[in-house]
């Protein structure tokens, strides 16, 4: 008996392979969370002190919290394979992108104005649009291509 994979299956098993090969260095790169500048700095730091990992080079420098640094270590690769995901939100508070205060600003703006959660982070100034892409392509990638405006006319009369 032959098993073939889903077009969906193929990609998650694809992106999860990609991402088992990446450093966190890389991973942190990907999310624009820190510069290759920054990295290569942190990695020269790390040949004067072996004993420290790069995520916690790159929190002393200030670049990123520890918490950030943990999150991508111990449960990125988790929250990209689990079958149930929690919502946006969730994974940039877990990563320390977002604190409590800036999720409640999104949760009224989004609310009032029907723009995507992600858009208004964006909008406010909370994160870039490419550590959203990078969040929405390892974390939601059928929400990608989806307009940032989806639920904007949800209730609302045009009239």
């Amino acid at each position: 008996m032959t098993h073939r994979l889903t077009p969906k299956a193929r990609a998650d098993l694809s992106r999860l392979v990609a991402m088992q090969t990446k450093t966190l260095g890389e991973i942190l790169r990907d999310a624009d969370l820190v510069s290759p500048w920054q990295i290569e700095s942190a990695l020269q730091a790390k040949m004067q002190h072996p004993e420290l990992r790069i995520g916690e080079i790159l929190a002393q420098k200030d670049l990123i919290k520890p918490e950030t640094a943990d999150f991508f270590a111990q449960d990125w690769t988790k929250a990209v394979i689990a079958a149930e995901k929690n919502t946006l939100g969730y994974y940039l508070q877990q990563a320390a992108i977002l604190d409590r205060e800036q999720i409640e600003i999104i949760l009224a703006e989004q609310s009032a104005s029907g723009v995507r959660f992600g858009t208004v982070a964006v909008f406010q100034g909370f994160i870039k649009s490419t550590t959203l892409d990078f969040f929405l392509a390892n974390l939601f990638p059928e929400e990608l291509n989806v307009s940032p405006f989806i639920n904007m006319y949800k209730g609302y009369s045009l009239f």
